[in-house]
């Protein structure tokens, strides 16, 4: 269930691209909301453009693709900033941990468009 209303969104992401470890975002592919039910094209947004969007106020879901193979997506879960010994963590989860997860999205090695 959406914790906030679709008016509210401002961005949706729809991949990510994490570091070597797999703990860390390096990028995402962010996409503007443009109105109740359409987004923006993707465009490349690095993690640290996203955390301080965030900290700006910034809301973010995920966009998350249909399992049946179509080219369709569903909106997913709010991303949220978590600290954890003084060190913000990006998460769509509630866990208190030292990196970054954002669940269900397509992991991706390059960003094409």
């Amino acid at each position: 269930m959406l914790e906030d209303t679709l008016e509210n969104i401002d961005y949706f992401v729809s991949a990510v691209k994490y570091d070597i470890s797999d703990t860390k975002i390096k990028r995402v592919t962010t996409h503007e909301k443009k109105d109740q039910y359409g987004v923006g094209n993707p465009y490349e947004e690095a993690r640290e453009d996203l955390v301080e969007n965030i900290k700006k106020g910034a809301v973010y879901y995920t966009l998350v693709k249909n399992s049946d193979g179509e080219f369709d997506y569903n909106v997913g879960k709010k991303i949220e900033m978590i600290e954890v010994d003084g060190e913000d963590f990006l998460r769509t989860d509630s866990k208190e941990m030292n990196e970054d997860f954002l669940e269900d999205l397509q992991k991706i090695n390059r960003l094409d468009f």
